[in-house]
């Protein structure tokens, strides 16, 4: 199977963040942690209670809608460390061209070519944006974005890789 794709900020932020919700039980936490903080915030804010004064006060307003400065902070950094991560892996901005086969897979930029066996990957995931390979042993991985893919490129890879990587 041969498919040809850049990697663009987007795709990577994509792909980064699906990567942090399957790689690991830890790192679902990392992903859920300021949507859990939030809903927590709100909950605990609206119950009348002795630490709030009975809702009695004005300053329960101040305290309800803090959480969402806290919330936009967390996420404005999310996108920023993605955005400088992107920027720092300069082989995802190359047109990569990337084969697939019973033997591994096949990567080749306008940087050089790569060839790994299916081994390296410990397992794949999917959403409805990319596909990703998740190495062994290391927080790296393979982003493959579907906007460049007919549906039935996507079913032939899914197939693939459900043929020969565990998904996550």
């Amino acid at each position: 199977m041969y498919i040809e794709f850049r990697i663009s900020e987007r795709d990577f932020r994509d792909a980064s963040m699906l990567a942090v919700r399957k790689r690991s039980r830890m790192s679902r936490i990392d992903y859920y942690l300021p949507y859990f903080f939030t809903i927590l915030w709100l909950f605990v804010s609206a119950i009348p209670s002795p630490l709030n004064n009975y809702l009695h006060d004005g300053m329960d307003l101040l305290l309800t809608l803090g959480v969402v400065p806290i919330l936009m902070g967390f996420l404005m950094l999310r996108r920023k460390q993605s955005r400088v991560e992107y920027k720092k892996l300069r082989q995802f901005h190359l047109l990569q061209e990337l084969e697939l086969d019973a033997m591994g897979l096949r990567l080749t930029t306008t940087g050089g070519i790569s060839r790994s066996a299916w081994q390296v990957y410990s397992k794949f995931a999917e959403d409805k944006n990319s596909f990703i390979l998740f190495e062994l042993g290391n927080h790296k991985f393979l982003p493959i974005p579907k906007s460049y893919m007919r549906e039935s490129e996507i079913d032939e890879l899914r197939s693939m890789l459900t043929a020969r990587l565990p998904a996550a």
